[in-house]
């Protein structure tokens, strides 16, 4: 009786110590259409955790470990439902029908000429970004859990109707948010149309891997698998590939990501600081290894892998405690997180140089992005 006794009091304290996996739904407010909106919550077996809105897709939280064991938020932004609402509109959402920037807001497909949505203008000529006015972050998607060996998450779904800001085809998008049980945040984008159009769909959450101090994200160290950089031109468009060596955009080795910050460069110049477009190298449509961020100060990392053949960042400049006074932690300061974006070539419906974007009936849409933290 005694050897039992012990044995079923150390199968309840091992029992007691086991973490499952688990997917939690709630309200999470009203927005202004009078729509409810509610958020996921994924937690893994080592108590990770991501929590995902169907406003937009939004990422709005996702904790991670420190070399200590230490769970800190690495994403930067917004807390509640009004702030998503009303403040900036892409922090944390998809972005679509198309991501990042078409110039001149039209392109030329099977010979006819679409004019999409314009909501940016750089001298009186008109640019579409991120979708337009109207683009997938505005839109309350369908959202069920999801579950498989070894993850968790939330699948969200919505059809684009022809002609939504411009764009043809009815399209049929799901966005599915994995938590893998060894860290790993897991984003698959999928579509069909019943016109030929065009699509590229990504992710524009903010990283800072100090967690709710975050603080200077330049002091990251960055380490990018490409050889090549775009410069733009004034229309925040690709303009020149050009190679990195001697740039400011040469990460092939790790360096602080503000370590050349300061060289004389004209895409720096033009896009105002560090906001850069690389080439992944070797890019032929499998999930490869895109980048690597890693914060001294707390010892975690992220590794990006994609599908797709471009990186983008973007180190928070235009943030200020003015401009945004209600993030989750206090204010947005600037250079307070920065992007990794995974994505098509800005403008590729314009570029024939850049992989394709067009999507016809019959065909699939289907990209991977994978982050993958750990510590160190």
């Amino acid at each position: 009786m005694k050897l039992a006794s012990i044995f079923l009091i150390a199968m309840a304290l091992c029992c007691s110590c086991t973490r499952h996996p688990s997917v939690t739904c709630s309200p999470f407010g009203t927005l202004s259409t009078g729509e409810q909106a509610r958020i996921w919550h994924l937690e893994n077996s080592s108590g990770a955790s991501v929590d995902v809105t169907d406003y937009g897709c939004r990422i709005v939280k996702v904790l991670m470990p420190d070399r200590e064991g230490k769970m800190g938020d690495v994403i930067v932004g917004y807390g509640e439902l009004e702030s998503f609402e009303k403040g900036d509109r892409f922090i944390g959402p998809v972005i679509g029908r198309f991501g990042n920037r078409i110039d001149h807001a039209s392109f030329v497909l099977d010979g006819v000429r679409y004019d999409v949505d314009a909501n940016e203008s750089f001298d009186g000529e008109p640019v579409q970004c991120h979708g337009g006015r109207r683009g997938f972050d505005t839109f309350l998607w369908e959202g069920e859990s999801v579950r498989e060996q070894g993850r968790i998450g939330v699948r969200f779904h919505r059809v684009s109707p022809d002609g939504e800001q411009g764009f043809p085809g009815n399209l049929d998008v799901y966005v599915t948010c994995w938590l893998t049980d060894d860290n790993v945040l897991r984003l698959e984008y999928d579509a069909t149309t019943d016109k030929a159009t065009v699509v590229n769909l990504s992710n524009h959450s903010y990283f800072n891997l100090r967690g709710e101090e975050s603080g200077y994200v330049m002091e990251h160290i960055l380490q990018v698998e490409a050889d090549s950089c775009i410069q733009n031109n004034l229309h925040f468009c690709p303009d020149l590939i050009l190679p990195v060596e001697g740039s400011p955009f040469d990460f092939r080795q790790p360096h602080r990501v503000d370590y050349r910050i300061d060289m004389p460069n004209e895409h720096l110049r033009i896009m105002k600081g560090m906001s850069a477009c690389w080439m992944v190298r070797d890019w032929d449509g499998s999930l490869r290894k895109a980048a690597d961020l890693y914060d001294r100060h707390t010892g975690r990392g992220v590794q990006t892998w994609t599908t797709d053949p471009a990186l983008l960042t973007f180190t928070g400049r235009t943030f200020s405690a003015e401009k945004y006074p209600d993030g989750k932690y206090g204010p947005i300061d600037k250079f307070a997180g920065m992007l990794l974006e995974t994505i098509h070539f800005p403008d590729s419906p314009n570029q024939s140089r850049f992989p394709s974007t067009v999507l016809r009936p019959g065909q699939s849409y289907h990209s991977e992005t994978e982050y993958r933290f750990y510590a160190r």
